[in-house]
């Protein structure tokens, strides 16, 4: 079983480096079945506005629970907090995929009332994607392109460059949005059961532990939610939200000063010991071995090093 990651530009960049970007605000780039960014079987938690253009090739995802889809002409777009689970890539498979920061896009008023309207209208529809023509297609594969050639460049008044050129990519969008009719397919009730909880857990998981809680907000018993859960994905809802907590744990040990204490009560844990218990016993260290492990932590740090406090984060 593949292990959950946390998706945003900083760790594209970490894996990545080369890909044409913008600071930790744009990341665009090409990707082929041969050197794909996202393999299959991967799945990850997404932090940031992600819009991913299928040139050629399908591929088959799970978006929150939804089974989705992707052919070629078509556009998968959505904000952050969205789990992606990737399913089967056909060898011809080529895609362009574009991230951007929230202080990117929010800066620009233009900018972020046109973001902001596409991501609402896509959600309410209850569909993150579009089918786009060939001239459509292909008005976005230009616009893309050539983002990824700034990107590259010194311009230099680079950041405004960028953000134009992503309200121009957005307005197009936009336009496509208004102009699609939505075809709603039938929807059992344990799809939808499936995707409502992953929505919910999404914005839960780091303040609430228990099945009850989600089973009270979805209005099913506890064995229910387990059973189709189980059924459908492999996992319980246990094994999704630990999950969860351990990428959001990883990240933010990895990418923040925090101490090991304030890491365990930002994910809902009461008491550190209990946070590091339940690290080690998923991860099998503990979170300060953890970081010294990647280079983060080590015998004479400086103060303010984020290594927390050893007697207690070794518990």
């Amino acid at each position: 079983m593949s292990e959950l990651r946390t998706y945003d530009i900083d760790q594209i960049l970490h894996r990545w480096p080369s890909l044409p970007h913008l600071g930790n605000e744009v990341v665009c780039f090409m990707s082929r079945y041969d050197d794909i960014h996202h393999p299959l079987g991967e799945r990850y938690f997404n932090r940031e506005l992600i819009l991913v253009l299928l040139l050629a090739g399908r591929s088959d995802i799970r978006l929150n629970g939804w089974a989705v889809s992707l052919e070629t002409g078509t556009l998968l777009l959505h904000g952050p907090g969205y789990l992606t689970d990737h399913r089967y890539a056909t060898p011809d498979i080529e895609f362009i995929t574009l991230s951007l920061s929230a202080s990117l896009w929010k800066e620009v008023p233009s900018l972020a009332r046109t973001v902001s309207r596409v991501v609402a209208s896509m959600s309410r529809d209850g569909d993150c994607t579009l089918r786009l023509d060939s001239a459509a297609t292909g008005r976005l594969r230009r616009g893309l392109e050539t983002l990824m050639t700034i990107l590259e460049s010194d311009h230099r008044f680079l950041r405004r460059r960028v953000q134009l050129l992503c309200e121009t990519l957005m307005l197009d969008i936009a336009d496509s949005v208004v102009r699609r009719t939505v075809v709603r397919e039938h929807v059992s009730r344990r799809e939808r059961l499936l995707h409502e909880f992953h929505t919910l857990a999404l914005q839960h998981f780091r303040e609430e532990h228990t099945v009850g809680f989600y089973a009270d907000r979805l209005a099913v018993s506890r064995q229910y939610l387990t059973r189709v859960l189980r059924a459908e994905t492999g996992r319980g809802v246990t094994d999704i939200l630990s999950e969860l907590l351990l990428a959001e744990a990883r990240s933010l040990l990895l990418s923040t000063m925090l101490q090991v204490g304030e890491v365990a009560e930002r994910l809902g844990f009461g008491d550190t010991a209990v946070f590091c218990k339940f690290f080690r016993r998923h991860v099998g260290c503990t979170p300060l071995a953890f970081r010294r492990q990647r280079g983060l932590c080590r015998p004479g740090a400086p103060s303010g090093w984020p290594c927390g406090i050893a007697g207690r984060d070794e518990k």
